[in-house]
């Protein structure tokens, strides 16, 4: 029975230290693929007004031939970074992708576009769809598609009938924590019951568990693969490739390839104890999912400390950038019911810590 191998990896910017080819690496990994996705997780221009943020990515427009070279066929572009040299900058990379014949998702030039793809390969046909989050203005003339369950399950619905399976790209969830939101759960599962079969996730910036659904395989967030971790205030190198395999029927198997990301910001495909340490972790996260342990208490506990640093040091950056509008938004941020709902995590967690070791003595 005819195969398709697709290969998807995380965040993607193009930019490493001493101009080394970001996948250089990986190269030979990358040869033994149908389809290769990735999250470009920056913009291709050289001009355009930056975004008042605390990081903004870019990278020159020649950087697209590293893409080209490793052979990229699809990129999610439909994530918080698309706008970081605002409208000229999207033009700019979305002309680039297309002078290129590269695909993309997520993100187009017309507003009622579906950012859509469909690639063929052995006689199989995968649909493709992106989305994000992010509460960014979009401008007027062009189309990022956002994370809304209806729109997506409509879109799923409209490109069925052109595919024989749906993948679907998400850009989503905390930054540097290790587990989605119930929320999340119940959104992946709510895709695939209306016919999608691949969920891909980037934005934490850290990878999270894989689950099997039904017919269905979701993978939380595949993390950083080609990045600065210092940029995303990482707290792991460790990154990985998915490997899945479709046959007519749908999902045959599915694999992953343990790789590191290097001083220069490459990643590396690892082995040994390295690789069975990555592998391990990637199964303990996974573990939760199995035991349906991801209640929004025991969510908040996990999540809550890493997410308030994190923003803090984001805030703080922004307010030494662009002064005081910065800081009002950060006391404002203080106060939502989302932050309110980490300190409520946080001080459980120290509750049951105290009591736990309290026992022990």
């Amino acid at each position: 029975m005819d195969t398709l191998k697709l290969m998807a990896v995380g965040d993607i910017t193009l930019q490493t230290k001493n101009n080394e080819h970001p996948f250089k690496y990986v190269m030979n990994v990358f040869e033994n693929n149908d389809i290769l996705f990735g999250n470009l997780e920056t913009v291709l221009s050289a001009t355009g007004k930056e975004a008042k943020k605390s990081v903004v990515l870019k990278s020159s427009p020649e950087s697209i031939n590293y893409l080209n070279e490793a052979g990229f066929n699809i990129l999610n572009i439909s994530n918080n970074h698309i706008l970081d040299l605002g409208l000229e900058g999207f033009k700019n990379t979305l002309s680039l992708l297309d002078e290129n014949k590269l695909e993309y998702i997520g993100a187009g030039f017309e507003k009622s576009s579906l950012n859509s793809a469909v690639i063929e390969r052995n006689g199989i046909k995968l649909g493709f769809l992106g989305y994000t989050i992010g509460r960014f203005k979009v401008p007027e003339e062009i189309s990022i598609s956002k994370i809304k369950e209806k729109k997506i399950i409509s879109d799923i619905e409209l490109i069925k009938g052109k595919c024989d399976f749906v993948v679907v790209s998400l850009h989503w969830g905390t930054e540097n924590v290790f587990y989605p939101s119930p929320k999340q759960i119940e959104l992946a599962h709510e895709l695939i019951d209306h016919g999608a079969t691949l969920i891909l996730g980037h934005h934490p910036h850290v990878l999270q568990g894989i689950e099997k659904y039904k017919n269905g395989l979701i993978a939380y967030s595949l993390g950083n693969f080609q990045f600065d971790c210092k940029l995303s205030q990482s707290s792991t190198n460790d990154s990985i490739i998915l490997c899945v395999e479709f046959d007519k029927n749908g999902i045959n198997d599915f694999q992953i390839i343990p790789v590191v990301i290097n001083e220069v910001f490459a990643p590396i495909q690892v082995e040994g104890e390295v690789k069975e340490k990555i592998s391990n972790f990637i199964f303990q996260i996974s573990k939760p999912f199995i035991d349906e342990k991801i209640t929004n208490k025991w969510w908040f506990e996990e999540i809550g400390e890493e997410y308030l640093i994190g923003n803090i040091n984001s805030y703080v950056t922004r307010i030494m950038k662009y002064g005081i509008i910065p800081l009002f938004e950060c006391m404002i941020w203080f106060l939502t019911p989302f932050c309110i709902q980490c300190y409520i995590g946080i001080l459980r967690k120290n509750i049951k810590s105290f009591l736990y070791h309290l026992n022990v003595l």
